[in-house]
């Protein structure tokens, strides 16, 4: 009980953050007067960049080894240095240093992405369409794989699960591109990272559940 409500708590801590970047986000827009043009997302799904960038994400969120150590260290919405310490193991890393390496590479592609992409310009289903047409246009370049698209099932209980959870997995790459798109150095920025890698977790879980209660029903 006491590690649930941890991890509730961390979740909840997560949420914020989320909010307040998404704040800091929309502010940002206001105040810039540069005029840039900018794509449309219209057909980012056949954009290698944004491909490699969904695939870095849903690669991350695949190696975390502790998501309860996760949530504490997230339980009151920042990281400590001395929890940063934890971080490269707690994301399946070896070393501190590969753990940043990966981070900022993270970061330069998101915030590429931002300044190639007229993200503001859409709404949230319609991005979340876009990242989902984008595991589509994966999987459609890599048949091998099953790691990101919906595999083809025949069991309705199973459909529900797997599309919810591609729902709530596309959600989270929006967070973590919305994470991306400030400068807001390493331990900001993990934080924000960490806050998405949580919700999809969180909202995972309840994927199964519902899928688990359809079976039983």
């Amino acid at each position: 009980m006491i590690q649930a409500t941890s991890f509730s708590r961390g979740i909840f801590s997560a949420l914020i953050v989320i909010a307040l970047f998404s704040i800091l986000i929309n502010g940002c827009k206001k105040a810039s007067s540069e005029k840039v043009t900018k794509l449309s997302i219209n057909n980012i799904h056949n954009d290698p960049l944004f491909q490699d960038y969904v695939v870095r994400v849903h690669s991350q969120y695949n190696s975390v080894q502790n998501f309860n150590l996760l949530s504490s260290i997230m339980k009151d919405g920042k990281i400590t240095n001395e929890e940063s310490n934890l971080l490269h193991s707690v994301y399946g890393y070896n070393s501190k240093e590969e753990f940043h390496f990966a981070y900022v590479q993270l970061s330069n592609i998101a915030r590429e992405l931002w300044k190639k992409y007229d993200f503001n310009s859409y709404t949230n289903e319609e991005k979340k369409a876009a990242v989902i047409k984008t595991y589509e246009q994966i999987r459609h370049n890599n048949p091998t794989s099953n790691s990101i698209a919906l595999n083809f099932i025949d069991d309705d209980c199973e459909k529900i699960r797997q599309s919810c959870i591609l729902s709530t997995a596309a959600q989270a790459t929006l967070m973590h591109i919305g994470c991306g798109v400030l400068d807001i150095g390493v331990i900001l920025g993990v934080t924000c990272h960490s806050a998405a890698i949580l919700y999809q977790k969180a909202e995972g879980d309840k994927c199964n559940a519902e899928a688990d209660k359809c079976k039983t029903s």
